[in-house]
């Protein structure tokens, strides 16, 4: 049986590491919670933007953007989004293992693949699977002033030709306790897949200035901007809820533990006292 100085040493260290998954839970929480209003807004925005392209659409049905014209696949750009840290579960496993299970088998004679997380980044890399672009510093804290250019850079590579479509894997967000690993194809659009507008009264004409295709020019990637910006904070609200129950399962299991060792030392002091007690009798009998 433990000394009760080894037994309150083990006290003291599992009672510090619960403290730590303590605070780390409190931090997960606040952060999830501004990573839900985030996407509440963004949800609004991108329907609004689904709704113009509808409209366009609908007032030129002959006209047809390379955006939304499905050619032959010989090159597929894979994005995945991964974690940024580690102690969220298998919300890393889980998602490389599926983003290398659609790489894998993704059919296109060559294969782009650019990655966004730096788990995500070291995973590949250990795999020794190519990668066409890294992005290890893309988080919440940077979309706004570094996403633009990457969606720009992703919609120049679709336009010129060097790829013939662009697929999204990442962890889509439910709810707090729900989450879902998601492959979904940015472009080309399929019209038929955008959620049907709301029917109004007064069906306006449009006049364009300058030309469609221009229009469309300007759009798409800020359309290609948003669906990646919506992406990434799902992505972190879903490592977050993960961090915040690994955290609140870690915390939880260590008041257990304190409370087995606390059982232990009781235990202990009380066979030490009958001891005592034993040997004193003992002497006074002799």
């Amino acid at each position: 049986m433990a000394s009760l100085r080894d037994i309150r040493q083990k006290i003291g260290g599992v009672s510090t590491t619960q403290q730590i998954t303590s605070a780390m839970k409190m931090m997960s929480t606040a952060r999830l919670g501004r990573a839900i209003e985030a996407i509440n807004l963004t949800h609004a925005y991108i329907s609004k933007f689904e709704h113009m392209v509808l409209d366009l659409k609908t007032e030129l049905p002959d006209f047809k953007h390379p955006c939304m014209v499905a050619r032959p696949v010989r090159s597929s750009c894979i994005i995945v989004i991964g974690g940024e840290r580690g102690l969220c579960g298998g919300f890393n496993h889980d998602l490389n293992r599926f983003a290398k299970g659609v790489i894998e088998e993704n059919t296109a004679p060559d294969k782009k693949v650019v990655v966004i997380g730096r788990k995500a980044i070291r995973f590949f890399e250990q795999k020794g699977i190519e990668i066409h672009a890294t992005f290890p510093d893309l988080t919440m804290k940077t979309l706004d002033n570094e996403l633009f250019n990457v969606s720009r850079t992703l919609f120049e590579l679709y336009r010129n030709e060097e790829v013939d479509e662009i697929n999204l894997v990442y962890t889509s967000f439910a709810s707090a306790v729900s989450r879902y690993l998601t492959s979904i194809r940015l472009l080309p659009i399929d019209i038929s897949t955008l959620p049907p507008k709301p029917p109004t009264k007064v069906l306006l004409p449009f006049d364009f200035y300058p030309s469609p295709q221009e229009i469309f020019n300007q759009l798409m990637p800020r359309y290609l901007r948003n669906l990646l910006y919506r992406a990434i904070i799902e992505s972190s609200a879903s490592e977050q809820s993960a961090r915040m129950a690994a955290m609140t399962s870690a915390t939880d299991r260590a008041q257990e533990i304190i409370d087995e060792l606390k059982l232990d030392l009781n235990r202990s002091r009380q066979a030490l006292i009958t001891r005592e007690i034993a040997e004193v009798i003992s002497g006074s009998q002799a």
